[in-house]
């Protein structure tokens, strides 16, 4: 099992080789991109977060947050993801983190189609894709079983492992990490990601 955190701009700058040399961590997911007041940006932190972690040997995989409810902005979502992703090479996967609220205005069958459609665009590029959300959303929100597919990176903070299958588990937001200003989100990972990707060939972008 890796124990890894994830993190964006709103842990500023961090300093990995303190991160590396906590013991504490074997593995980092960072944030790519997000939305704003309605604009969609890349986070201010990505490019610096994932050379420091390449830097000293920590396993990278990203994230995407979305607020997409039609294709259209799920589609300028993934290009501008795509263009983080091109170039770089990734040992854990890439996720879709679908957890925004108004994400909730969509019907789940609606939502669970465009869901399914981004994580399938993600992995026509060549990569391990996987969704992220929490679990009341996973309840409500989402018909889970027409996402079987893709693994799923679950958030549950009730200190007991949640039975929903899953490949990885966050079951902390409030983490505190060496190297890292303030509190950091904590998550186990039950599968061995960096072999299976590696073995799959899934580390990169295709044609990138």
């Amino acid at each position: 099992m890796l124990d890894v955190i994830d993190v964006s701009r709103w842990q500023g700058t961090i300093d990995w080789k303190k991160v590396k040399a906590s013991g504490k961590v074997g593995g980092v997911m960072i944030r790519a991109v997000s939305t704003k007041s309605g604009q969609l940006y890349v986070d201010p932190c990505f490019e610096a977060n994932y050379a420091g972690a390449k830097s000293v040997g920590l396993p990278v995989g990203v994230y995407a947050y979305t607020v997409a409810v039609t294709e259209c902005m799920a589609k300028k979502e993934l290009n501008l993801l795509k263009t983080c992703l091109e170039g770089k090479s990734f040992e854990l996967p890439i996720a879709m983190d679908v957890e925004d609220p108004r994400l909730k205005g969509l019907p789940a069958a609606e939502l669970t189609k465009l869901v399914k459609m981004e994580l399938r665009e993600i992995e026509k590029w060549g990569l391990y894709a996987i969704l992220y959300t929490y679990s009341n959303f996973a309840n409500y929100n989402l018909n889970m079983w027409q996402l079987n597919d893709f693994d799923l990176w679950l958030a549950d903070y009730r200190n007991k492992r949640p039975t929903r299958k899953h490949g990885m588990w966050q079951y902390s937001s409030k983490g505190n990490v060496a190297g890292v200003s303030g509190v950091v989100d904590m998550n186990h990972v039950y599968k061995d990601y960096p072999s299976i990707i590696a073995k799959a060939g899934l580390t990169s972008v295709k044609g990138a």
